[in-house]
């Protein structure tokens, strides 16, 4: 065999599978989208059923033409499905999006009537009749296209599917030549909206000015003298107790939080009573190591629901270590414990800030009430009640937070803690400040700080620097740099979501219709 048909069998040996794999992927997307087919140049109605004949095929397609003469594309389309109303509604935006049904790109002008008739019942199933997003804002709003559904429903129920299609191009072709029928008059409620609604000096207007006012009046007298604006910030470089992070973390917060329990697991780390090790590629698992080294309280509480997940050998894998935050609600509650018990949590805040909480609560109902008037009256003059009650609430929900969860005492000790936090989020904008990691980075994460550090972890890991508080060992796990096990340990212990939207023909569609 010569080098160059070596060569060229050794390429179709690469080639050939490579192309499979494509093809495969594409039959694989092929198979998740719906297969209409291809719409035929100047075909409107498509009966995949045969539930119609010739001539109401012939006599729906000039329909449909005359719809598209007054400025809108129309298509039918029947197909045997058994499936249920929303799904149908589903099949027609798809069917807008598959066909590009519009009568130019970002017009969103198109119309679609689709069924999904029952297989073995050609004469029952569900129908949904689909216009684009500007018909809608248009000459075909919502109200119509109900009751031209509510229409065809009879027709439909009675088996004349070809009516009930033929009804609905018809008053679509009229509703885009001349405009929708007047709405109906107004219900009493409607009317009752008007009147108290609709104009700029209106009774809603009127009360929601009084009793946001009064509102105001009343919060600003109850406002509370010793806030948590008033407590000094002392500066700090570094931590001025033996206090763990998790307690500081509280202070500066007011109430134990997530953050803390994770300081604390770094804390136990740094002390050598567990490990946050690397478990495969940007993962991580916890290892237990000396429970003697968790402090009675809180710390054991850590270790208890890290030791009910652990495995024989004392290893916490990554979805395990998930799985223990069910558990952190309880810790949080420890800590919260712990700093009544040291008279720096006062244990009766929440009850003083509940009437303010109902307050707000209160204003925020007359606020909807408020807001479902202005939309069944239409009025832009409302908006002065909407508003109105809304600063007003918004008001008395600002001083409930000023209301300090900390004890006089416990102010002074969260006093220098606040400074230690401004300290850290300076030293992570100026590379300059002497940092000792070791020590700062469990403070950093109780106190909110931990993000401001992220650049300087990210060149100490490519420095080689191994944190004490991961409790990891100078071995090959942690050739690359600790810093991907550090982004992984911040996952497991505070997961994110995250979500994407697309625009198409269908995007903004009114759909109506229903089952027969």
């Amino acid at each position: 065999m010569t080098c160059a048909h070596k060569r060229r069998t050794d390429r179709r040996r690469i080639v050939a599978p490579i192309a499979a794999l494509l093809a495969l992927l594409l039959l694989i997307g092929a198979a998740a989208q719906p297969d209409f087919g291809q719409p035929a140049p100047g075909q409107r109605v498509y009966d995949r059923t045969g539930a119609l004949s010739a001539e109401q095929v012939a006599s729906l397609e000039q329909r449909a033409s005359a719809v598209e003469g007054a400025g809108a594309p129309a298509f039918v389309y029947l197909q045997p499905r058994d499936t249920d109303y929303d799904e149908t509604v589903e099949d027609a935006r798809d069917l807008m999006d598959a066909w590009d049904i519009q009568s130019a790109p970002d017009a969103r002008d198109g119309v679609v009537i689709f069924f999904n008739l029952e297989p073995d019942d050609l004469e029952h199933g569900d129908y949904a009749v689909v216009a684009g997003e500007s018909l809608i804002a248009g000459n075909l709003p919502q109200r119509e296209l109900d009751r031209i559904t509510n229409a065809m429903q009879p027709l439909l129920e009675d088996g004349e599917i070809a009516r009930a299609i033929g009804l609905a191009l018809d008053a679509i072709e009229r509703d885009l030549r001349v405009g929708p029928p007047p709405p109906p008059p107004p219900s009493g409620f409607e009317q009752f909206a008007d009147d108290a609604a609709g104009d700029a000096v209106s009774i809603l207007n009127i009360v929601a000015v009084v009793v946001a006012a009064g509102a105001t009046w009343l919060l600003a007298r109850a406002r509370p003298k010793r806030r948590v604006s008033n407590a000094p910030v002392i500066p700090a470089t570094a931590p001025h107790n033996a206090q763990p992070p998790a307690l500081a973390g509280a202070l500066v917060t007011g109430g134990a939080t997530d953050a803390d329990i994770a300081a604390t697991i770094l804390d136990l780390a740094a002390r050598g009573a567990l490990a946050v090790e690397p478990d495969g590629k940007k993962k991580v698992r916890i290892q237990l190591l000396d429970e003697s080294l968790a402090r009675p309280g809180y710390e054991q509480s850590v270790w208890r629901a890290f030791a009910q997940r652990a495995d024989d050998n004392g290893v916490v894998a990554g979805k395990q270590l998930s799985a223990s935050r069910k558990d952190w609600g309880n810790i949080r509650a420890v800590i919260q414990r712990e700093l009544v018990e040291s008279d720096l949590i006062d244990p009766n805040a929440g009850k003083r800030r509940t009437p303010f909480y109902v307050a707000a609560a209160s204003l925020f109902v007359l606020m909807l009430v408020a807001i479902v008037l202005t939309v069944v009256a239409e009025s832009p003059w409302a908006i002065i009640a909407i508003v109105a009650l809304g600063l007003a609430a918004a008001l008395a929900l600002g001083v409930a937070f000023e209301i300090p969860s900390t004890t006089p005492e416990g102010d002074m000790a969260a006093a220098s803690w606040r400074g230690y936090q401004r300290y850290l989020k300076s030293a992570g904008k100026n590379p300059q400040v002497n940092l000792d990691l070791d020590t700062a980075v469990p403070y950093a994460v109780a106190l909110g700080a931990g993000g401001a550090l992220d650049k300087r972890l990210k060149a100490a890991s490519a420095d080689g620097y191994l944190p004490a508080w991961l409790g990891g060992s100078q071995d090959d796990a942690w050739a690359s740099g600790f810093y991907p096990y550090w982004i992984a340990f911040n996952s497991s212990v505070a997961p994110t979501t995250t979500s994407t939207a697309t625009t198409t023909a269908s995007t903004g569609s009114g759909a109506s219709g229903g089952s027969f």
